[in-house]
């Protein structure tokens, strides 16, 4: 199922695009400079790029970016910007939780619909309940547990305490821990 069109992130304007990507090579090419050391110029290059990403970068993240995702991953996740949605639908929260679980985007879109899950039910854990729900649910038996997408959402309302208006009632088959997740 595809992302809702309200909730996707705004596309960068070309322009923008390359500016973020001068920006980038530049702080790149200054840490490798400095030997993956921060100095104050590095500093203020990242500060520079914070003013228009979409949230506050850190030098770690500059430093390790190749060893977990590509430069175009990476500037894509600057423009992504997950919001708290109000009036999030149970279909909607659904299709996100669809999205990340069939795998539909990139890397950075996933990771983007993961952070709307996490900001829309805060301390519920998404990632943990989709990706190890053995940690989730604090039983080691439990990793190749199947979840449909409504199943997910009822146990991130349930843990949440954020139950979505229009949600139909909704079948949880284990036990949620108490001292987990």
């Amino acid at each position: 199922m595809a992302m809702p069109d309200r909730l996707k992130p705004l596309p960068a304007t070309p322009k923008m695009r390359a500016l973020m990507k001068d920006l980038l090579k530049q702080i790149l090419d200054r840490i490798w400079d400095n030997q993956e050391r921060e100095n104050a110029e590095i500093s203020a290059l990242i500060q520079q790029w914070n003013g228009y990403a979409g949230r506050a970068f850190e030098f770690h993240e500059f430093r390790d970016m190749h060893s977990h995702t590509s430069e175009a991953n990476f500037l894509r996740t600057a423009f992504h910007q997950e919001k708290y949605i109000g009036d999030l639908s149970f279909d909607e929260a659904c299709a996100v939780t669809d999205f990340i679980c069939q795998c539909e985007g990139t890397e950075s879109d996933t990771d983007y619909a993961l952070g709307l899950l996490e900001t829309n039910f805060p301390e519920a854990n998404a990632s943990d309940l989709i990706f190890w729900p053995n940690e989730w649910f604090g039983d080691d038996g439990m990793l190749h547990i199947e979840l449909s997408s409504a199943q997910i959402v009822g146990y991130l309302m349930v843990k949440s305490s954020r139950q979505l208006p229009d949600a139909p009632p909704i079948d949880l088959p284990y036990a949620i821990a108490q001292d987990g997740a």
